[in-house]
């Protein structure tokens, strides 16, 4: 939401150019491009789950699930687990999964792999939702570091995923940025003492030498978690697949084109049917589970979640560098913008720096990049600014030299971003869906989508609450009466008067409205 604000409030980028990025915002995302730039996660594609594909299209579904990243998957996951015993498998698969491209080739498969909080989120969700709401948002946001490390055991694909808690070091070079952190810790830490135990702040004498970061002002350390995203949603999708053979299909390579209102007196519980380039399902409820793409199916949803490009890169390690995969993750923060990082731990795939940032160093301070739904071209700005700032960040007698190219891959992904920076769950209506609704029972929409970013810490606990709340509304999908949703947080759902509220101004007239409905 911040970064929203500040670009399109920022009076240094041309009148014009905020223009053409809202107009961006409210246009048809379409459908991921056939010709994405290469991500160095998807380098082994999954031999059963990468293209899985039935020979012809099922015809039926109770759920359709568009998108296959973190948020399809666990939905998946917790409808199958929750299926009533001795429902008639052979009448129609319970779970159709279906991706545009190859299985969790989007964002998923193009992110960090970061699983942490910040000192900076509570204070922003301090300031717009309140303080006992910020609380219940940040420890929902917190649960996914033990929930996704707890899931990757649960499968055996720890290793495989290289799954694991590491300390976050969110670093400061300034003395402006760094005593704001502090303030903003001391607030976190005093509203939330019992989760922040583990959480410690370093000034500049005490950073420790091992650290390699000769030129932080201050560090901001606690727990976090660093995962290898592609290989764990593959991996679970691979298990729930030969777990449940007949409730789940996945469909690589099948783009929903459309979707239609089955024609009102057919004898069908089936609601929907979901046009599709290879043939047409019938469902009785759809999830749409694709971010930065959601408009193109839900035109409602248009400046209300819209599309930006992030950049992410595989670099190799300076020579002299000591590999701190298993320690640390980073952040590092400037007077415009962040970058974050991981290390891979030492494997086959070697002890790639995970760098992925340069969004504020992008064209016209990154307003290029809003509303960009395409993942097939790079920002040259940020491809300058992440090919070399490593070295000058770990001090360069840490880094050494690097043999061959240091840049193995960079690679671009499309984040679905909130107007009000939260995402958007639950079911859709007919304002958003501009499909015909009907009584409760007879199938719905559903969507999990506008992670802004961050959807390592939010979208596999919202993709379980979607799920929940579909099996609460379906009886005939229900197998117990436990539909508790005490955990997740209100402000989240999709409500008639967030859908008023929480908008992008359509031009730039209206900026200073939209500041004051979202402060």
């Amino acid at each position: 939401m911040a970064f929203a604000q500040a670009i399109l409030s920022n009076p240094a980028i041309p009148i014009e150019d905020r223009q053409q990025a809202l107009d961006r915002a409210f246009s048809d995302p379409g459908l991921p491009t056939a010709h994405p730039t290469s991500s160095f996660w998807l380098r082994t594609p999954h031999p059963e789950i990468a293209q899985a594909q039935s020979t012809e299209l099922p015809s039926e579904a109770e759920v359709v699930i568009i998108g296959s990243g973190v948020t399809g998957t666990s939905i998946a996951r917790t409808l199958l687990k929750s299926r009533k015993p001795g429902k008639d498998t052979k009448a129609r698969p319970a779970v159709v999964i279906l991706e545009a491209r190859d299985v969790c080739s989007g964002a998923t498969g193009r992110n960090g792999g970061h699983i942490l909080e910040t000192a900076e989120e509570f204070a922003e969700l301090e300031a717009s939702l309140g303080l006992e709401a910020a609380k219940k948002v940040v420890r929902f946001r917190m649960a996914h570091l033990q929930e996704i490390l707890k899931t990757a055991d649960e499968y055996g694909l720890t290793e495989e995923t290289q799954a694991r808690k590491v300390q976050f070091l969110c670093v400061y070079f300034d003395e402006r940025g760094w005593k704001g952190a502090l303030s903003r810790l001391q607030r976190l830490k005093e509203c939330l003492p019992h989760e922040t135990i583990e959480w410690t702040a370093y000034e500049r004498n005490e950073i420790p030498k091992e650290f390699c970061l000769p030129h932080a002002r201050g560090i901001v350390a606690g727990p976090a978690g660093a995962i290898w995203p592609y290989r764990f949603i593959t991996g679970v999708l691979a298990h729930l697949r030969s777990e449940f053979p007949q409730d789940l299909l996945i469909e690589a390579k099948t783009p929903v084109t459309a979707i239609r209102d089955i024609t009102p007196g057919e004898m069908t519980p089936l609601r929907y049917s979901i046009e599709t380039t290879r043939g047409t399902i019938r469902a009785r409820h759809v999830v749409h589970c694709t971010n930065a793409h959601v408009g193109h199916l839900v035109p409602g949803l248009r400046g209300r979640i819209y599309s930006v490009r992030g950049q992410m890169s595989a670099q190799t390690p300076g020579s002299k560098f000591r590999n701190q995969g298993t320690e640390h993750s980073w952040i590092f923060n400037y007077d415009r913008g962040f970058d974050y990082l991981t290390q891979l731990p030492p494997s086959e795939a070697g002890e790639m720096m995970m760098f992925g940032g340069g969004f504020a160093q992008g064209e016209l301070g990154g307003i290029s990049d809003l509303g960009i739904s395409t993942d097939s071209e790079l920002s040259l700005y940020a491809d300058i600014h992440l090919s070399g700032a490593l070295s000058a960040i770990f001090g360069r007698e840490n880094w050494g030299s690097v043999p061959g190219p240091s840049v193995e891959k960079m690679w671009t992904g499309n984040m679905g971003f909130s107007a009000d920076g939260l995402p958007w769950v639950g079911q859709l209506p007919v304002s958003l869906t501009e499909r015909e609704q009907k009584e409760k029972g007879q199938g719905a929409e559903w969507v999990s989508a506008g992670f802004s970013g961050e959807g390592m810490v939010y979208a596999w606990l919202c993709g379980k609450a979607v799920g929940t709340m579909l099996l609460a509304y379906d009886d005939e999908l229900l197998e117990t009466e436990s539909a508790d949703l005490s955990w997740f947080p209100e402000q989240m759902l999709v409500t008639e008067k967030r859908i008023k509220k929480s908008v992008l101004p359509r031009d730039t007239d209206g900026i200073s409205s939209y500041l004051q409905l979202t402060r």
